[in-house]
């Protein structure tokens, strides 16, 4: 029974889910409300639920809120409005599945969930009534096998409606052919991808309408298949087949349409009135077709154009105008016509057709042929020289593009034409540009100058140099012109063009090819010119107008002629121009056939220029460069050139009519010699006596702009006192002569001159000199006879007598110098002089005034006071106003072995003078000391190190900073420390054997002349003083030991031992200690006494018994300046070393003879007797009415000899004495001390004498000291005696009255 009622469960809710089905499957509208149940819900196969984890139960109320159709990938809601999206056709698909028996996990309801919020998300909320809420937000992963069918379908659609065009529009060809017997063009390929099936296309003409008639195929291979619209294959080429007799001239635009199957879903959007019910959606799948329209757009031109295009036959690029043509369709058989509007018909005769003819281009051009075979055929042809052509040329017309058919013909004569010129140059422009120009011919002046010559009556020749014929002659007339005609083109590879021409004015501008119109196309012949070169290899003067010519091997070849302008200082050749030379077109590299180009008729501009060969020009100057004086080792170069420093006053020097006239003719020079120099005499080495030497400059110059020349040699003529030494080409740093020349001195019968021949040898740019140097020795000898005879002159003459001449590439060049003719002057006979002589000016010896040297020995000032722990240095430098010092021997000593000394004193002004000495390396030398400024305490002043070091390693070093006095030399250390020596250990005995110092320069390198070795000259004399070679000296840092004395310590014993004083004194005078009945004054020069005093008063009673004590400290001070033990601090001022010290050696205290002196605390002192010190002090101290000493004890100290004390720095030793008082006696006591002997490491003399203190007499020097005067009186208040009693008792019963206290405290507190 149980079971019979679940299947009748079953049962009953099956019909109710087909009825529910039924009702759903019935049309729906928006805003219809609609009531489900759970069962009609799980049991339809077309409801499924949008939010997965909603509440699906019982009766169910919804609304339909919208309706929503997808076909494909486009979805259009219930207002019509359509959106186009790849989500579309994947929700489609999967709508349109089956899902299974189960709903809740079936393929399609999982995929909704998966994708349904992604489409309402990219489409949905777009349409209509909904909204992205509606279909939850789930995105999930549930299992559904259409989720990658549903990618795939709508990957697929996408691609179905993506229609595109392969055609590659560069690669249709329009193809003429018969099908059927009907004309056809095919047009193609063309190649489409898309999907589905094409179901029309249109094929559109020139005015965008369908054409009739197409017809469409493809190749299967080498087969054409035809075929209907719907057999076109996606991706596979195609062709379109238009009738010829379409009227169709292009293709613009192909358009159809293609349709393709998709998949359509009807969605109706069922949104619950219940929040938490699911939103439901009812689909309705179904097939559906989409059809999709496409478009492409072409340009196809289906006609084609015909140029004709008319030329040389040889020459392409030349086209021939007015040729005329008739054009014929081969296939047709009729002549084109064209009528003016360019229109085209075919028509049967010539004589209606159109005749053609060439522009300007040589071509014919004609549009809109209908494809095929034509013939053109020629009717006239104007151009000269060409054959006439009688056949017809056949040519092709393919469709769309234009067919050029060229058409040539044979050239046969052509004429040859040119122009022979001589190429100028203008005073503007200092080139020649080897081209002709000329205002005459503006057409071809590129560069215009005015001054280019056409020259008549040059023979011109056409050759054949196959057979050396001349085949035509003429010669050059009105304006240099000629011409040659009917030149057959065929034989122009074996022409050229000769030129003949005077070769020794003339010869070839450089060949111009490449200028055509004004360039030159011929040259001479390389071994031709080079033969009529070497003939004038060497060139020589023979007498004062003839002269030679020489070729390479030295042989004879021209005899010259010169005419003679002696008041122009000139030469010049007599030359009649009679030196043929040709040149041709061949050697000028011009090929006429190689400038022969089909279509010329005229072969112009082969032209001969010529320019006016460049003749060279030398010149020579000649001047004294330099002389050099040598004497003991130094020499000085003077240098002269006055010419040279000033060429610009007369044309660099070389202008005959400046330097043969009355200023520069005439010029002289002069130089001073030292008398001490030409004096001086050396016995074991006279090289090193006075020696001159003059040297000579002669300048060769090549005043030509574009030649090269060489100077072969030169003839010299010198003074007789003169004796070569050197000849070169230039000179060292010291004006000396490098670069030898060789050079034969021959006889010359001349009184004044003796005669040289220098090989030069020297190659000369153009606007370029080289140098000859010639140097001559007069020995001392002839410098005193030139002395002695100040009227005597020496001179020189030079002239170039051989030389050569060459091209900018060193060629030997045909060339006489325009204005000389060589080694033809006569010496002394200036009228005989061209530019390429020159005579130096005269040179005389005179005396010079004598050399000086000057200097200054100073005081450089210091403070005037001690400068204790401070270093005492000056500045190293004169300064105005500081002491000269008078009486020092100056000494000037020669090294180099002269053996020259030369001395002087310093004036009451410190300043000395040395004259009249001769070059050498000297050193100077003050040597001073006296009562003012000894040696023990002054010293040279301070040397920068820097500046000496400097002035060692520069012997001029007196020549730099002249005008700052500085200290110029440095006292003798070992000097020194033998001075120093002698002051180390002092006592009143101590006496020094060095009274002077020794204070030397660095060595003095002293020239010929003060500045340098080398100075500009032109004869000048020259005042020579070497000045402020300076001394100073300075007072040394001072050395004083100071010795003080004073009360240390007072103590008082009462005869009952009772101490009532016991007091310290410190050295500021402060007391500590039991002080009562003590007072104390210090020293001061206010007080009395002015030692100071310490008084202790005590009553009478009191003092009878009482014993006094009194402690006295001696304390040694080094109160010295800072002095350092080394030489550089010594000399320069550079600290180092160890700092000077001074060690109180031996005290001596005169003791008050009342005191008494206890050994046993005074271990350190010794009683000593008069006799005993005598050799300690002066006689004075004990040999002296004012003297006390013999009321003194005198006592003796070393304690401090151990102690050597820097400035500032002191040592104390003491002394203790006593003395019972009594009332009777004088109570007034003093004591006096000195220090008698010191030790020093170095430095200067203590101005201190140890020793000779007298005692008495207070204190004198800051080594000796007297001690506070100690004084013992009665108490000038009350009796006092009973308060020590007093004192006692009080102090008694306080002290037992507090030990009561604190007994009984004690007491009660132990109860």
């Amino acid at each position: 029974m149980t079971k019979l009622k679940k299947l009748a469960i079953s049962i009953a809710i099956a019909i109710i889910a087909i009825l529910g089905i039924a009702t759903v499957s019935s049309a729906y509208y928006v805003g219809q409300r609609l009531t489900l149940t759970e069962a009609q819900y799980l049991y339809s196969n077309n409801i499924f639920c949008m939010e997965h984890g909603q509440a699906i139960k019982g009766q169910m109320d919804y609304t339909v809120i919208s309706n929503v159709r997808i076909e494909g990938t486009k979805s259009t809601d219930q207002t019509g409005k359509t959106i186009d999206h790849w989500d579309n056709a994947r929700f489609a698909y999967i709508l349109s599945q089956d899902n299974g028996p189960v709903k809740w996990t079936g393929p399609v309801a999982n995929a909704i969930w998966n994708f349904g919020y992604t489409w309402m998300k990219d489409v949905g909320q777009y349409h209509a009534g909904l909204y992205l809420g509606f279909a939850g937000t789930s995105t999930g992963d549930y299992e559904s096998g259409y989720n990658q069918a549903a990618n795939d379908y709508a990957n697929e659609i996408s691609n179905i409606n993506n229609v595109k065009d392969n055609t590659n529009k560069n690669n249709i060809q329009v193809v003429p052919y018969e099908k059927d017997g009907k004309q056809y063009m095919r047009i193609g390929p063309f190649n489409w991808s898309f999907g589905g099936k094409l179901t029309q296309v249109n094929v559109y003409d020139q005015n965008s309408k369908p054409i009739s008639g197409i017809l469409y195929s493809s190749y299967y291979g080498n087969e054409e298949r035809w075929f209907n619209v719907g057999s076109i294959e996606s991706g596979r080429d195609f062709y379109v087949s238009v009738p010829m007799d379409a009227g169709v001239t292009k293709i613009t635009k192909i358009d159809g349409n293609m349709q393709i199957n998709v998949k359509g879903v009807n969605i109706w959007f069922l949104e619950a009135t219940q929040g938490y019910l699911q939103n439901m959606l009812i689909r309705e799948p179904y097939d559906a077709n989409q059809n999709i329209g496409l478009s492409f757009d072409y340009n196809i031109d289906v006609l084609g154009n015909l140029k004709v295009i008319k030329v040389n036959q040889d020459n392409t690029e030349v086209k021939l105008q007015g040729v005329g043509f008739y054009i014929q369709n081969k296939q047709l058989g009729k002549y084109v016509k064209q009528d003016a509007n360019g229109n085209i018909s075919y028509v049967n005769t010539r004589e209606e057709a159109t005749e053609f003819v060439t522009d300007q281009n040589g071509e014919i051009y004609i549009e809109n042929l209908i494809v095929g075979t034509y013939v053109a055929y020629e009717t006239k042809n104007p151009n000269y020289g060409y054959e006439f052509i009688e056949d017809g040329k056949e040519v092709n017309v393919t469709v769309d593009k234009t067919t050029d058919f060229q058409i040539g013909n044979k050239q046969i004569y052509v004429k040859l034409s040119g122009f022979v010129w001589v190429d100028k140059v203008s005073g503007k422009v200092s080139y020649r540009n080897d081209l002709y120009a000329t205002n005459e011919h503006p057409e071809i002046d590129d560069y215009q100058d005015n001054f280019d010559i056409l020259l008549d009556g040059i023979t011109v020749r056409l050759k054949d140099r196959t057979t050396g014929e001349t085949v035509m002659e003429t010669k050059t007339a009105n304006g240099g012109a000629y011409q040659f005609v009917d030149v057959l083109i065929e034989k122009l590879q074996d022409y050229y063009v000769e030129f003949e021409y005077d070769g020794l004015t003339y010869t070839n501008v450089v060949p111009h090819l490449e200028n055509e119109q004004n360039g030159s196309k011929s040259a001479e012949n390389a071994e031709v010119r080079d033969r009529f070169n070497k003939d004038f290899s060497t060139i020589e003067g023979n007498t004062e107008s003839t002269g030679i010519t020489l070729n390479e091997n030295g042989t004879k070849v021209h005899d010259l002629s010169y005419n003679i302008d002696q008041n122009a200082h000139t030469a010049t050749l007599i030359n009649n121009g009679q030196y043929p030379i040709t040149g041709n077109t061949d050697e000028g590299g011009y090929n006429i056939r190689d400038h022969f180009t089909y279509g010329m008729e005229e072969i112009k501009w082969i032209n001969q220029g010529l320019y006016e060969r460049e003749q060279p020009d030398l010149a020579l100057m000649k001047d004294m460069q330099n002389v050099r004086v040598t004497v003991n080792g130094y020499e000085h170069t003077y240098e002269y050139a006055q010419r040279f420093v000033n060429q610009g006053e007369y044309g660099d020097g070389f202008n005959v009519g400046v330097k043969f006239g009355n200023k520069y003719g005439s010029m002289s020079y002069t130089r001073a010699i030292y008398k001490a120099d030409y004096e001086y005499m050396n016995e074991s080495d006279a090289s090193k006596e006075l020696k001159v030497y003059a040297t000579y400059r002669i300048a060769l110059r090549n005043e030509g702009s574009n030649l090269i020349t060489r100077v072969n040699n030169i003839v010299d003529y010198y003074d007789k006192n003169y004796t070569i030494t050197r000849i070169g080409t230039s000179l060292d740093q010291n004006g000396q002569v490098v670069n030898s020349l060789s050079y034969n001195v021959d006889t010359y019968n001349d009184s004044n001159y003796s005669k040289a021949i220098i090989d030069t040898n020297l190659t000369i740019e153009p606007q370029k000199q080289v140098d000859v140097y010639v140097e001559f020795e007069l020995n001392r000898e002839t410098v005193l006879n030139l002395m002695n005879d100040q009227d005597e002159k020496l001179e020189n003459v030079a002239e170039i007598n051989s030389y050569s001449v060459f091209d900018s590439n060193g060629t030997v060049y045909a060339g006489i110098d325009r204005d000389s003719n060589p080694g033809n002057a006569t010496p002394g006979n200036k009228p005989t002089y061209e530019d390429d002589t020159d005579s130096s000016p005269d040179f005389k010896l005179e005396v010079a005034d004598a050399r000086e040297l000057t200097g200054k020995v100073f005081l450089d000032s210091t403070s005037g006071e001690l400068m204790t722990g401070e270093i005492r240095q000056g500045s190293g430098a004169y300064e105005d106003g500081e002491t000269g010092i008078e009486g020092v021997a100056i000494t000037l000593t020669e090294n180099t072995g002269s053996g020259k000394v030369y001395n002087a004193t310093t004036d009451s002004n410190g300043d000395f003078l040395i004259t009249d000495f001769i070059p050498g390396d000297y050193t100077l030398t003050y040597t001073w000391g006296d009562e003012t400024y000894t040696v023990q305490n002054y010293k040279g002043t301070v040397y920068n190190k820097d500046r000496y070091d400097a002035n060692v390693a520069n012997k001029e070093w007196y020549k730099t900073d002249v005008d700052t006095r500085w200290t110029d030399a440095t006292d003798d250390y070992a000097l020194r420390e033998q001075i120093d020596n002698e002051i180390k250990h002092i006592t009143n005995s101590t006496e020094t054997t060095i009274d002077k110092m020794n204070s030397t320069t660095p060595t003095m390198g002293i020239g010929v002349e003060y500045d340098t070795t080398y100075t500009a000259s032109s004869g000048d004399r020259y005042v020579y003083q070497i000045r402020n070679v300076d001394f100073g000296i300075v007072e040394r840092a001072r050395q004083q030991l100071a010795l003080n004395k004073r009360v240390a310590t007072v103590k008082v014993t009462l005869a009952n031992g009772q101490v009532v004083i016991d007091a310290a004194v410190d050295e500021d005078g402060n007391i500590t200690g039991s002080k009562d009945h003590l007072i104390y004054m210090g020293p001061s020069e206010t007080s009395m006494p002015e030692n100071g005093f310490v008084r202790v008063e005590l009553d009478n009673e009191l003092i009878q018994g009482a014993t006094i004590e009194i402690g006295y400290e001696f304390k040694a001070t080094n109160e010295s300046e800072l002095d350092y033990l080394s030489e550089n601090f010594y000399k320069y001022g550079i600290v180092e070393g160890d700092v000077v010290k001074i060690t109180p050696s031996a005290i001596i205290d005169y003791l008050d003879s009342d005191w008494a002196f206890d050994n046993e605390l005074n271990s350190n002192w010794q009683i000593k007797t008069q006799d005993e010190i005598k050799d300690l002090v002066a006689e004075v101290v004990y040999n002296n009415e004012e003297s006390t000493i013999n009321e003194k004890t005198i006592l003796y100290t070393e304690s401090l000899k151990e102690q050597q004390l820097e400035p500032t720095q002191s040592a104390t030793t003491n002394l203790q004495v006593s003395k019972i008082l009594s009332t009777s006696d004088d109570l007034t006591f003093s004591n006096e001390t000195e220090m008698v002997a010191l030790d020093k490491t170095g430095g200067s003399d203590p101005e201190e004498v140890p020793g000779n203190y007298i005692p008495g007499q207070g204190h004198t020097e800051s080594d000796d000291d007297t001690a506070e005067t100690v004084i013992v009186t009665p108490s000038t208040g009350g009796n006092r005696a009973f308060l020590i009693p007093t004192i006692i008792g009080v102090t008694a019963l306080i002290v037992l009255g507090v030990g009561v206290v604190l007994i009984r405290r004690k007491a009660l507190g132990n109860k």
